[in-house]
């Protein structure tokens, strides 16, 4: 094993010994403590001062097998009910009135036995936090009550259920290893243009909530300068030139090579024009239909950008996965609302990519535009009839000398 790698946290929580658990549940609470350490990982527990718990047996078990154990405790004190700790720390808060913060947010994963109001309140900080929990079955409790369940409508992780500590030493690994995966899966970049901000200010504000996500600032110097872009428009010149005199060519061709590190690439982009916010597919391959499909987003738009000669085009037509978000009004706080809904739904979930998904969907796709402004209003993505041709408006009021882009709806695998 690589000495620097940092060693993994392992909380284990659980009842206190008021509770009356069997003795076969604190046989297992040791043994997940003894496999924590036999994995060389840190077991994290919460460190009482006057009697025993679940938690303290995990501790027990660390150490028979020389394992590194943490106790977070509650007060000031150092005096702990387990004296075999390693390290304890004192966090000054009160035993059910705030030590479960720290303990928890100093896990990478946890791990719940049993468990009372206090491990509920545990099990609801990872939660929030975005850490993974295992809670063993058949041991009673709030384990036993929120097995293989979300805690609420956002459905930001599934708690997972073991029966063995064993097998939740082994869970435990592969969810923490799945979620550095889960970073390295999607790359969002943003800032594009450097009119566009939306992205950048959601993004921000998502990784001050604790939340994996991986991303990049597009244009850089645009958006410092408040211009749309310094030389060319970014989204136009892919797959770029290293050696450019051009800021953007060669801004294009390090954005490509960044692409080759991801599964999937997620651009996003805003607009003035009231279209909410829709998925646009650049490459229209099937693949990348099959992505945009699976995002929770019900309107798609097929809009191939390459020239007619294909050497040029978007920075996602030249990722192996990767579709743009368009967001308008991107001034309106309801769509940066919505924006950061569905970047947490996408972030929260491992992307899965599914026939089924684009059956629900919405799709058009791109075929002209209108010049000459008609005497009806046009709404985006409402139909609409002129001069005996049937559309759906795009981009409405967006650009100076374009009334809008007209759209067909069509169907996909059929």
């Amino acid at each position: 094993m690589d000495k620097n790698i940092k060693k993994l946290q392992i909380g284990v929580m659980g009842s206190m010994a008021d509770l009356k658990y069997l003795k076969t549940t604190e046989n297992l609470a040791e043994q997940i403590g003894y496999y924590i350490a036999k994995n060389r990982a840190i077991l994290v527990f919460g460190a009482e001062k006057d009697f025993d718990s679940l938690s303290t047996a995990a501790c027990r078990g660390a150490k028979k097998a020389n394992g590194l154990t943490v106790g977070v405790t509650y007060g000031k004190g150092l005096d702990i009910y387990e004296k075999n700790a390693d390290v304890v720390i004192a966090s000054g808060l009160e035993r059910g009135g705030g030590r479960e913060l720290p303990l928890v947010l100093s896990c990478d994963v946890v791990i719940a036995v049993g468990g009372g109001s206090g491990t509920l309140t545990e099990i609801a900080i990872a939660y929030q936090a975005n850490i993974p929990v295992v809670v063993m079955k058949n041991t009673g409790g709030w384990s036993e009550k929120l097995a293989n369940t979300y805690l609420d409508d956002r459905k930001r992780f599934k708690i997972e259920t073991a029966k063995t500590a064993k097998e939740a030493v082994d869970k435990a690994f592969a969810l923490v290893d799945r979620r550095k995966k889960k970073t390295k899966q999607i790359l969002y970049l943003t800032g594009v243009h450097g009119d566009e901000k939306i992205g950048i200010e959601t993004l921000i504000k998502m990784e001050k909530e604790g939340l994996p996500v991986s991303w990049i600032v597009g244009n850089k110097k645009a958006i410092k300068a408040k211009k749309r872009y310094i030389d060319s428009d970014l989204n136009r010149v892919a797959p770029g030139k290293l050696n450019s005199k051009k800021y953007e060519i060669r801004r294009a061709a390090e954005i490509v090579n960044i692409f080759k590190e991801y599964q999937y690439i997620i651009d996003i982009h805003g607009t003035d024009s009231d279209t909410g916010i829709f998925t646009i597919v650049t490459n229209p391959t099937s693949d990348n239909l099959l992505l945009a499909g699976c995002l929770p987003i019900k309107n798609i738009v097929i809009w191939p950008s390459s020239s007619n000669n294909k050497i040029t085009g978007s920075l996602v037509s030249f990722a192996k996965y990767g579709v743009e978000i368009e967001c308008g009004p991107k001034s309106d706080p309801k769509v940066n609302k919505q924006l950061a809904g569905i970047l947490k739904k996408i972030s929260y979930n491992t992307i899965e990519i599914q026939k089924s998904d684009i059956a629900s969907k919405k799709i058009f796709k791109v075929y002209g535009k209108l010049i000459e402004k008609p005497s009806i209003l046009l709404k985006n993505f409402k139909k609409i009839n002129l001069s005996g041709e049937s559309f759906y408006p795009l981009l409405v009021g967006q650009y100076k000398n374009i009334v809008c882009y007209k759209m067909k709806k069509i169907e996909l695998f059929n």
